[in-house]
């Protein structure tokens, strides 16, 4: 059944229920709720904050001790199905790598992997703040990224500072 098919459906039900359909919706499925409580309530700031925690947790889990970026991926995800402001994207992506630089640094990891997964979040938070013409405004955190990253080992600190370079020159 395609769209056109549910939308003469949907114009067919009466607005009781309509609301019924809705209201199952909401209540059955997590990414619903979550656009249904940004429509009714669009705070671009307290939405950014829920999901920023869904980030950091992903790499400090409340449960156990492994690292869980799938997680912070599928909040990353989630946050950009809403529709919300290029800079609140842009935001949420460059926090990810923040995250990530501090859990490398705290943590002392050691695989080269989990470089090239810092490496790409950067080079894709930068696209996308080239692509909205917000890379001005983060600057200073870009900057910083690059000056935390100094002594990275697999040439992570070398790869992070052409991407900026790549983006700011």
């Amino acid at each position: 059944m395609g769209l056109r098919e549910v939308k003469k459906d949907l114009e067919n039900l009466e607005k009781q229920e309509l609301i019924y359909h809705i209201s199952e919706l909401y209540k059955k499925y997590k990414d619903v709720k979550e656009y249904f409580d940004f429509f009714a309530n669009p705070n671009e700031k307290e939405i950014l904050e829920k999901f920023k925690e869904r980030v950091h947790e992903g790499f400090y889990p409340n449960r156990g001790w492994r690292l869980k970026l799938y997680r912070s991926r599928k909040a990353i995800n989630e946050f950009k199905k809403l529709g919300i402001s290029p800079e609140a994207d842009g935001e949420l992506l460059l926090y990810f790598t923040e995250v990530a630089v501090t859990y490398a640094k705290e943590k002392k990891v050691a695989t080269e992997a989990y470089y090239t997964r810092l490496e790409n979040s950067f080079e894709k938070a930068l696209e996308h703040m080239d692509k909205n013409a917000l890379l001005p405004h983060f600057q200073i955190q870009n900057e910083a990224i690059v000056e935390r990253c100094a002594r990275f080992p697999w040439n992570c600190n070398v790869h992070v500072q052409s991407i900026y370079d790549k983006f700011y020159q």
